[in-house]
C-alpha cells in the first residue's frame, strides 16, 4: 500500500475539520454522511445516494432488498469479476444461476453475450444481473444491456467498484440500472481506505436501503437489516478525497498519455480510455494481446501491476486472464516509474 497517495488538499481539509466531530460528539449518522451523499448526487446526476462502509456491504444490502421485497430469487454474474462479487451474491440468499461470458476487447460481457445468457433462463423476471464495470471503463454496451434487462424484467445492479468518475456518453456508472455501488477501497482510483457509495434513481429502493443499513430501528417495518453505516470520521475523510476526484483522474491521464504515445509508436494493443465516448477513470492501464503466444509477447514488460483478475469465475473462452496485463498508474506516480515502464514498451 506504500504507493497510495492522497491529494494534499484532501489531507488539509480533513485536518481542518475532524476535531469538530469529536467536539460535537456526533460520531455517526451526521452531516458528513449527508455531504458525501449530496456530493455524489451532484457529481453523478443520481437522484439518490447513500454512504456505506464498503462496496460489498452496499451490494449486499441491495440484493437482500430485491430478494425480500421485489420477488427476486436468482442472481447471475459475469465470468470476469472479483471472487468477492460471488460471495456477496451468495451471502444475499439469492441462488447463483451462472456466469455471462466476457469479451477480450474490454474484459466485459457484450450485449450479445448477455442476451444469449438471458435467453437460457427460465423466468428471467425472477433474476438479478450483478454486472461489473471493469478497470475503470464503463461496459460499452451498458445502455443496450440496461434496456434488455428492463424488457425482460431482470433487475440490473451495477458493481461500480472500479469506476467512480467513469462515464459513457457523459453518463456515470451506477445510473444505468436499478442501482450501483462505488468502492473507496485503498487501491481504487479514488482511495479513502474503506467505504462505498450506493446510487440509484429509484426512490423506494433508496428508502429501503437507508432503513436496511441501520436495522430500520425507528420505523420497524423492514424484516431484514444489518448495520452497514459509514462512521462520521470515515465520511469526513471520504468527502475530503472525493472533492478531488477530477484532479486525481487528470493526474492519471497525464501518465496514461505517455503510455499511449509509446503504445502507438511500438504497436501495442491497449484499451483506449477515451474511445467510443468513454471517459475511463484509469483505475488500470490495460494492454491486450491477440497473438497466439501472449505470455511471450508480454515477457519483456516487468514494470507491471497485478492484472485486473488472474482467474475467471466462469468460462474464459477468450483467455482474458492471460491476454492482458496492467501498467502502473496510480495517483502521483513518480516519473522514474513511468519512464521505466515506457522504456520497456520499446520493441
Amino acid at each position: 500500500m506504500g504507493m497510495i497517495k492522497l491529494p494534499k488538499k484532501s489531507i488539509d481539509f480533513f485536518n481542518n475539520n475532524y476535531l469538530d466531530i469529536f467536539e460535537s460528539g456526533n460520531l455517526a449518522e451526521g452531516e458528513w454522511n449527508k455531504k458525501v451523499a449530496d456530493w455524489t448526487c451532484a457529481y453523478t446526476a443520481a437522484q439518490y445516494a447513500l454512504a456505506v462502509n464498503s462496496n460489498g456491504s452496499g451490494v449486499f444490502a441491495i440484493l437482500n432488498i430485491l430478494k425480500q421485497y421485489r420477488g427476486k430469487k436468482r442472481v447471475f454474474l459475469q465470468s470476469n469479476t472479483m471472487y468477492g462479487v460471488r460471495t456477496m451474491a451468495a451471502s444475499s440468499g439469492l441462488e447463483l444461476c451462472g456466469y455471462v461470458d466476457c469479451s477480450l476487447d474490454y474484459l466485459m460481457p457484450t450485449y450479445a453475450q448477455v442476451e444469449e445468457f438471458i435467453g437460457t433462463l427460465d423466468k428471467p423476471s425472477e433474476c438479478v444481473f450483478l454486472l461489473t464495470h471493469i478497470g475503470g471503463w464503463v461496459n460499452p454496451d451498458i445502455e443496450e444491456i440496461a434496456r434488455l434487462c428492463k424488457n425482460k424484467g431482470v433487475a440490473l445492479v451495477e458493481d461500480c467498484a472500479h469506476s467512480l468518475g467513469s462515464t459513457l456518453n457523459g453518463k456515470h456508472t451506477g445510473t444505468f440500472g436499478d442501482a450501483g455501488v462505488y468502492s473507496l477501497y485503498a487501491t481504487k482510483t479514488i482511495p479513502v481506505g474503506e467505504g462505498g457509495i450506493i446510487v440509484t434513481q429509484d426512490k423506494e429502493l433508496h428508502q429501503m436501503v437507508e432503513k436496511f443499513v441501520m436495522y430500520d430501528r425507528f420505523e420497524q417495518k423492514l424484516d431484514v437489516g444489518v448495520n452497514l453505516r459509514m462512521s462520521e470520521i470515515n465520511a469526513l475523510l471520504t468527502y475530503s478525497v472525493i472533492q478531488e476526484t477530477e484532479a486525481i483522474i487528470q493526474n492519471k491521464y497525464q501518465i496514461a498519455n505517455k503510455y499511449i504515445k509509446a503504445c502507438e509508436k511500438y504497436n501495442w494493443n491497449y484499451i483506449d480510455p477515451a474511445s467510443g465516448n468513454q471517459r475511463s477513470n484509469l483505475y488500470k492501464f490495460i494492454l491486450l494481446s491477440y497473438s497466439d503466444k501472449p505470455e511471450e509477447e508480454f515477457s519483456q514488460i516487468t514494470k507491471r501491476t497485478s492484472p485486473v483478475y488472474d482467474y475467471a469465475l466462469g468460462g474464459d473462452d477468450q483467455e482474458i486472464v492471460k491476454r492482458h496485463i496492467c501498467l502502473p498508474i496510480w495517483y502521483l506516480l513518480e516519473d522514474k516509474v513511468v519512464d521505466a515502464a515506457v522504456s520497456e514498451l520499446q520493441r
